[in-house]
């Protein structure tokens, strides 16, 4: 199986020994899934915090997971074994069926959006829009958005539904269960 796997060092020097660190504890993810995989890692210093942001792209699919320690070492470690543990629990359908396609651009649909600037004269009281972020919006059951909301650890999901090719929305209920928007 062939990973790919790209390190960027924010607020720090590169090191080859970490970066090797990183690559070795993601690869063992690996074992549990098919085909090729994507993996983007971020490796930052903020004062004295030490925060490493790994996001995975499989079978059309976003992990994500965000660990912080007083060390790097142990920051990639944290990251490793939640991302390991999210991708135990999906393997089964994070793995591509034979004979189903893979989610290609064609079957996509993608929003660009633009980050906002924060005009600071507005009264403190005022809500306002300060980001806005790319969304590509995949065909997927209602069951695959509510694992991919999981896996990213988001509270909703934006999708288009396979069936009814509609655009849904999915989100985590205060209860613990799930809700789903159909706009009508």
């Amino acid at each position: 199986m062939n990973m790919q796997v790209n390190v960027v060092f924010r607020h720090m020097d590169q090191s080859d020994s970490i970066r090797e660190y990183a690559e070795e504890k993601l690869s063992k993810i690996k074992k549990y899934l098919d085909g090729p995989l994507d993996v983007n890692v971020v490796l930052s210093v903020e004062k004295i915090r030490q925060i490493v942001e790994v996001t995975f792209n499989i079978n059309g699919f976003v992990v994500k997971g965000k660990e912080e320690a007083d060390d790097m070492y142990a920051a990639i470690d944290l990251v490793a074994s939640k991302i390991s543990r999210q991708v135990q629990r999906y393997k089964s359908r994070l793995r591509q069926k034979k004979g189903s396609p893979t989610l290609d651009e064609s079957m996509q649909t993608s929003v660009a959006v633009d980050v906002l600037s924060v005009d600071h004269d507005i009264e403190d009281s005022t809500p306002v829009i300060i980001k806005k972020s790319n969304l590509v919006v995949k065909p997927m059951t209602a069951d695959e958005a509510i694992m991919q909301l999981n896996l990213m650890n988001h509270n909703f999901h934006v999708f288009r539904d396979e069936s009814t090719d509609r655009i849904n929305v999915v989100y985590r209920r205060e209860d613990g269960h799930f809700g789903l928007i159909e706009p009508q």
